[in-house]
């Protein structure tokens, strides 16, 4: 057996491999495929999966597994668990060979076939390996999905799982990577298996405990165990994860003494990122678990650390629990299933407990109704019936808390900005009110503004802007009583602009408004938020003037236009004034001119590209186009040049719609010569006649080189066949002739009528200006094949001629082609009911100036060939002519006749079949004459 090159699959299977080779090849080939050397090799041996095993196999038929090493097997079965998975998850154990097998075969399960390694090699002694143990445990987790799938688990199932959990065990302390733990972990709580779970809890409570870092993937299956399946745990198993989290809490902190000072809560401040409830709880998150790519500062830490003591065994076991529920549910990426016990209030609960349950309660919350729009989800009654009963239920657990000042300043500002933003979209007066007097208590205490309070403030704007309208009078008063320095009075109405725009922005730009009547340019983020918010509502008149805004980046610039094209995708209808795509067309000139955009921009930046050409910019935005496409020749769709043409030709832009043909030519042919022959009608319709001039032939490199090589080496056949087509595609009508006329003399007539109907086809597809001169080129070039080159005319012939004769609409009308039709039927073609002499119309003999003779036709009529392609012409042709009476009588008789001719063909069959069985009968040998001869 010769090894395989990368790219090239090996043929041999496994019955064939085995008598291939002898005692001794089939190990020693085995061996030299898992040697470091290959493996090391740029060019490494490569076999089908199916030949290994067959190697494998015959070495085990043999007693020669024992000449493979240790390393050998790890390899062995590394690679077949690598090509049982995915190739897009990454694992370190993955072998360096599975990437090259790709292009060899396509991915299926060998997780018997791992299993069968790896029990031979422990069962020889061997030590296994954190690899061997890794795809022997997803070896067995395989087998427990194939097992039980969806039904209970069966006892083979429950012992494949112990066996996977006990080679788990064994690694889970030294390995990291998040698909070592995450596989095995879904596993168990896909099984819903009690006990299971409690496994999974126990798992999950050593990591907790033991990894400082905890991934992501690893967050979402605790936040699903505690959410889903809390209420099928055992306390001992509760206890585990409370007791792993107070741990991590304890060493965040740098100790127990950290997390229980004497102050309690009135120690807690807010930083510049910890400004509401969502930013306090997303840094609680983020601290416990450590993984994010920027962790909160040390003081913010400290700051929060106290509210880790919700998980401290000094609580009951109920209140821990419920604590961690909620702090589930606010991380939870998805909104899923809560099964356990409702928290009940019939004990009192603890200070800390009752903020934490009011920072994390406000932050589901605020995530809830941010995924919906303030419009639909006002009119949904039920699920806000539910969110303003939770949220006033969180604001009455709030006042014991903040009306005795048993927490900071900052703490209340930070939760009183929660309220007052789900007042604003939840539209509940009520709690606005209730907040304003919070707001006006926080207000009147002495100390100098924090960060907290100016958000808090910006808030207040923002929700008083909302339900009383917009009073600038209002808006400055409030500056005045929150600070009479004019640099914090510009950050509240920055944060106040970027707390409306996302819900209301024209009071959002209100306050805009306010700023820039005092003399002040508000912070490119405010700025920012507010051209997002208009761009998304279709406001694009608005949008377009903070383009010109020198403070944005490439980046956020390149957002905003992308947002403006989202939406104009959206709601195509809707039109705009003509100088907002100016705008728009001058910044995609500036942005894309350089460099290419973005791949997810792609559908959005070609519905701009279509839009602005239908504005009259296709001109000054083809240049990117035209840069764009020749950096990436694939970023646009095939669709897109198609759409863009049409409109450029439609708005009479044949200049820019000519240098686009141009263009695509070589990548797209096709679409080239489709829209070439569309752009050619449209600019002799409106007398555009340079434009013929300014688009090239359309022939690729196959058919410049067809002509000369048929001249020397001249073909017949199918081949000579497919060469005229090419030829004819390519616009080589010269080319076509000549190659007919060197082999009409050397065919037989009838290859030659094949041959000169394919010319005949072609020239009547060349895109002309006119289709008058279509017909008489048609017409010319038939006359010259029967004359010189002796074609004989048949009845496809006719069809062809016929076709190029329907086109000619300003010549042949609904009456023509009604005694056209009859003309046919006159000359033999079937017509159901009717005859010759009583065609389906009725119509005078008429004869055509030009027209064909059909009376010379062969009298063999075809249905499939010749009488169904006829008839659907015509029936297209009549609809096109509005003339649906004929179209109808048409589609009748086709229906007739298509029913004669199966009918008919069956019985061909049928005969066909009768005389093979007589045929056989015949030339059987009799048995009498069998029996004596074996005597």
């Amino acid at each position: 057996m010769s090894p395989q090159d990368e790219s090239t699959p090996d043929p041999l299977e496994d019955s064939d491999a085995c008598k291939a080779w002898t005692s001794h090849s089939a190990v020693d080939t085995l061996r030299r495929f898992l040697s470091s050397a290959n493996l090391a090799s740029d060019h490494p041996l490569v076999y089908s999966p199916t030949t290994i095993r067959s190697l494998y196999y015959c070495a085990e038929s043999r007693n020669q597994l024992a000449m493979l090493d240790s390393r050998m097997l790890t390899l062995l079965m590394t690679l077949f668990g690598s090509l049982s998975i995915s190739p897009r998850t990454s694992i370190v154990y993955k072998h360096p060979l599975a990437s090259r097998f790709l292009d060899v075969c396509a991915r299926r399960n060998h997780w018997a076939f791992v299993l069968k390694v790896g029990r031979y090699k422990a069962e020889s002694g061997m030590t296994l390996q954190d690899s061997d143990r890794f795809w022997l445990m997803r070896a067995e987790l395989a087998n427990v999905r194939a097992r039980s799938p969806l039904g209970p688990l069966s006892r083979h199932a429950y012992s494949a799982i112990l066996r996977a959990r006990t080679h788990y065990h064994i690694i889970r302390r030294h390995s990291r990577h998040p698909e070592v733990h995450a596989h095995y972990l879904e596993t168990l709580l896909a099984t819903l298996d009690p006990r299971l779970l409690d496994f999974a809890a126990c798992d999950l409570s050593f990591l907790l405990r033991n990894h400082h870092e905890c991934h992501p993937r690893l967050q979402r299956l605790l936040y699903r165990l505690v959410i889903q399946h809390g209420g099928d745990l055992s306390n001992r198993s509760q206890e585990a994860i409370l007791a792993a989290l107070w741990t991590r809490a304890c060493q965040t902190a740098g100790g127990t003494s950290n997390l229980v000072p004497e102050n309690g809560l009135s120690h807690i401040t807010c930083h510049d990122c910890i400004l509401d409830a969502t930013a306090i709880a997303r840094s609680l998150s983020t601290t416990l678990f450590g993984f994010a790519g920027r962790l909160p500062n040390d003081e913010s830490v400290n700051s929060l650390g106290y509210l880790f003591s919700v998980f401290s065994p000094a609580y009951s076991l109920p209140l821990r629990w419920n604590s961690l529920v909620l702090f589930s549910i606010f991380n939870a990426s998805d909104i899923l299933h809560f099964n356990g016990p409702h928290w009940t209030s019939d004990h009192t609960i603890p200070q800390v407990t009752s903020c934490w349950k009011v920072i994390f309660g406000l932050a589901t919350v605020e995530k809830f109704v941010s995924e919906e729009p303030s419009l639909e989800f006002a009119t949904q009654s039920t699920p806000m019936e539910g969110v303003l009963e939770t949220t006033r239920t969180l604001y009455q657990l709030w006042l014991p808390i903040i009306k005795p000042r048993l927490v900071s300043r900052d703490l209340a500002c930070a939760i009183t900005t929660s309220l007052l933003r789900i007042a604003c979209i939840l539209v509940d007066v009520t709690l606005f009110y209730d907040c304003q007097d919070l707001y006006r208590t926080e207000n009147s205490l002495e100390g100098p503004p924090t960060s907290a309070q100016k958000h808090l403030t910006a808030q207040y704007i923002a929700a008083t802007m909302c339900f009383q309208g917009p009073r600038p009078n209002a808006v400055l008063t409030t500056l005045e009583g929150f600070s009479l320095d004019t640099e914090q009075q510009h950050q509240v109405l920055a944060s106040a602009v970027e707390a409306l725009a996302p819900t209301d922005a024209s009071l959002a730009y209100t306050i805009y408004s306010i700023a820039q009547g005092k003399g002040t340019e508000l912070d490119p983020g405010a700025t920012y938020a507010l051209a997002m918010s208009f761009a998304r509502r279709g406001a694009f008149r608005e949008a377009v003037l903070f383009l010109n805004d020198g403070r944005f980046s490439l980046e956020k610039r390149a957002i905003v236009v992308s947002a403006i094209a989202h939406s104009l995708r959206e709601n195509p209808r809707i039109r705009h004034p003509r100088s907002v795509f100016v705008a728009i067309g001058n910044e995609l000139a500036a942005l894309y001119h350089s460099h290419v955009p973005p791949e997810h921009f792609r559908g959005h930046l070609e519905q701009l590209f279509v839009v602005l050409a239908q504005h009259g910019r296709g001109s000054q935005l083809f240049p990117v186009v035209l840069s764009i496409f020749k950096r990436l020749p694939n970023f646009f769709q095939p669709g897109f040049f198609v759409r863009y043409c049409h409109m450029l030709v439609r708005h009479r832009q044949f200049s820019t719609a000519s240098k686009l043909l141009n263009a695509i030519t070589s990548i797209h042919p096709q679409i080239a010569r489709s829209l070439c022959i569309f752009t050619d009608r449209i600019a002799m319709r409106t007398k555009a006649f340079r434009v013929f001039k300014r688009i090239t032939p359309l022939r690729g490199p196959t058919s410049l080189r067809l002509s000369s090589r048929l001249r020397c080496r001249p073909l017949a056949g199918p081949p000579l066949d497919f060469s005229l087509q090419e030829l004819l595609k390519s616009g080589r009508v010269l080319a076509a002739k000549r190659i007919f006329a060197c082999a009409a003399a050397t065919v037989s007539p009838r290859q030659c009528t094949v041959l000169g109907n394919i010319i005949l086809h072609g020239v009547s597809r060349q895109p002309v200006s006119r289709n008058g001169r279509r017909v008489r080129k048609v017409l010319a070039l038939l006359e010259a094949l029967v004359k010189d080159h002796g074609f004989r005319p048949d009845r496809v012939t006719a069809n062809i001629l016929v076709k190029a004769m329907i086109n000619w609409r300003s010549a042949v009308d609904s009456l023509r082609l009604r005694e056209l039709f009859d003309q046919f039927i006159r000359g033999g073609h079937p017509a159901a009911g009717y005859s010759p002499l009583r065609p389906p119309f009725d119509t005078r003999r008429t004869h055509f100036s030009g027209s064909p003779g059909f009376s010379k036709l062969p009298p063999f009529i075809s249905f499939e060939k010749h009488t169904r392609p006829l008839f659907k012409m015509f029936i297209k042709a009549f609809y096109l002519c509005n003339d649906v009476e004929a179209a109808r009588k048409v589609v009748g008789i086709l229906k007739v006749e298509g029913r004669k001719s199966a009918i008919a063909k069956e019985v061909r069959q049928k005969a066909r079949l009768r005389g093979k069985v007589k045929a056989g009968q015949r030339n059987a040998i009799p048995l009498d004459a069998t029996v004596s001869s074996i005597d």
